[in-house]
């Protein structure tokens, strides 16, 4: 980018310093450097330095400076750190005057990342979005990648009296300079946002975003350019807790990998043989809050992460739960079915001949369902035969061995079980044609109901 920008604020307080009988008067210059683009805070480890006199010295751990003993006169003085040198931000110099025997005090900050989306992005900006920028590089050589593109894609949703909530899909690209470095414009600030890097034609695989109302957020990107015969693969490996106590059983995926793993019981998962790069590791388990955290992987060195997973509210039906409850209801599923109970059933034997990778694989195809994706990567299975009262599309409820999977509005319906794990699904276009125990009062969509292979098989 190569821009230089104003400081965004600067305080002078003047105080008389003390002087030594028979010596030449000398001041100081004291401060603080904070940065509001990339830290959010104090900028700890940045440099400051008087240009004329060659002077320079670098902030503490609180983001403060001081420089002693200078003579009287008119300098420059200019800050930098590694972080503003990546996003090629850099500060211009600011002059000031120091007067023999006067202490200076001096506020060093960034601007505004309003200030910033205004220089770097042409036209009036849109109501709740930002800008997202950063660097782009080869994964095992850390070489850049000018050419190289960046694509967002999110859903943008709207409502209408007529239709309800209408779901659209929207992209926005951005080329990456001869620097290695690139500007995403017009990103909205509070869904999220799927990030793609396509270099040579190798697309790398998505990475979730979210600036969660931020107008500026730093990403930098790498990508594996090597053939997927050519050996540089790499690994992830780490432990999943749910506090500090280890999690077993939690699905363990990389976003846009077929890769999906179960942790041991002590809560540790490896997954080998990745591409290197930038990816999206996702964690799954149910009664927990999907979590997704981003993690850099190089050839040949293993990359180590700790996922702590939080409580999801669960809803129970309202009926009797005993240890062979699970088993009985499988039996009961296998009765509506051979009864022709409404509803359309999916077996295990379905399963196992479509071969899908992901759950919301096996609804599609099936007559009066819909599976829409929503947020980043998330999806959502709607019924196109509401109850009466409704619209034509709603949200069907939806169980897993009896327990009640709420809505994520963000994410959709985040099911955390693989199709390897499912012995059968019933799907009820409306409630009335479900075993009583799972309808609720006022409910007018489908239900839902799929029972998983553990216990009582």
């Amino acid at each position: 980018m190569g821009w230089r920008r104003p400081l965004g604020v600067i305080a002078l307080a003047l105080g008389a310093a003390g002087r030594a009988t028979g010596q030449p008067p000398t001041g100081s210059i004291r401060g603080i450097v904070y940065d509001s683009l990339v830290v959010g805070g104090p900028l700890v480890g940045a440099v400051v330095e008087l240009v004329e006199l060659g002077r320079s010295t670098t902030t503490d751990g609180r983001g403060v400076f001081r420089l002693d003993s200078l003579p009287g006169g008119r300098y420059r003085l200019a800050f930098s750190h590694r972080t503003l040198t990546a996003i090629g931000f850099t500060p211009p110099d600011r002059p000031i005057t120091l007067s023999p025997g006067i202490d200076v005090s001096v506020i060093l900050a960034t601007p505004s990342g309003h200030a910033i989306y205004q220089r770097l992005c042409p036209g009036p900006r849109e109501a709740k979005t930002g800008v997202v920028l950063g660097t782009v590089k080869e994964a095992a050589s850390d070489s850049g990648l000018p050419g190289a593109e960046i694509r967002g894609d999110w859903t943008e949703t709207t409502l209408t009296q007529a239709a309800g909530a209408v779901r659209r899909p929207r992209i926005a690209r951005a080329a990456v300079d001869p620097s290695g470095r690139y500007q995403l414009c017009g990103i909205p600030t509070d869904v999220p946002v799927l990030l793609r890097l396509m270099s040579g034609g190798t697309q790398g695989p998505p990475l979730e975003l979210m600036l969660e109302d931020r107008v500026l957020v730093v990403r930098h990107l790498s990508l594996d350019l090597s053939p997927p015969a050519g050996g540089r693969r790499g690994t992830v490996a780490g432990v999943v807790t749910a506090g500090v106590t280890p999690l077993a059983s939690a699905q363990v995926g990389v976003l846009g990998s077929e890769r999906t793993i179960r942790t041991g019981p002590d809560g540790a998962f490896r997954i080998d043989s990745l591409p290197a790069g930038t990816h999206t590791l996702e964690v799954r388990a149910l009664g927990y809050v999907r979590q997704r955290t981003e993690v850099e992987l190089k050839p040949g060195r293993p990359t180590t992460v700790s996922v702590s997973m939080t409580t999801a509210p669960l809803e129970l039906p309202e009926l009797t739960v005993t240890a062979n409850a699970a088993a009985t209801a499988r039996t009961a599923f296998e009765q509506r079915r051979l009864r022709g109970v409404g509803g359309t059933f999916i077996t295990r034997e379905d399963i196992v001949r479509r071969g899908s990778i992901r759950v919301e694989d096996l609804f599609k195809g099936v007559a009066g369902i819909k599976v829409d994706p929503i947020g980043g990567s998330g999806y959502q299975i709607l019924s196109l035969r509401g109850g009466a009262g409704t619209s034509a599309v709603c949200s069907p409820t939806i169980y897993i061995d009896n327990i009640r999977i709420p809505l994520d509005p963000e994410a959709g319906n985040d099911l955390p079980i693989l199709p390897t794990e499912i012995q059968g699904i019933e799907i009820h276009q409306s409630p009335h044609s479900a075993p009583i125990e799972y309808r609720a009062a006022g409910q007018n969509c489908g239900i839902i109901l799929i029972w998983t292979r553990r216990g009582g098989q």
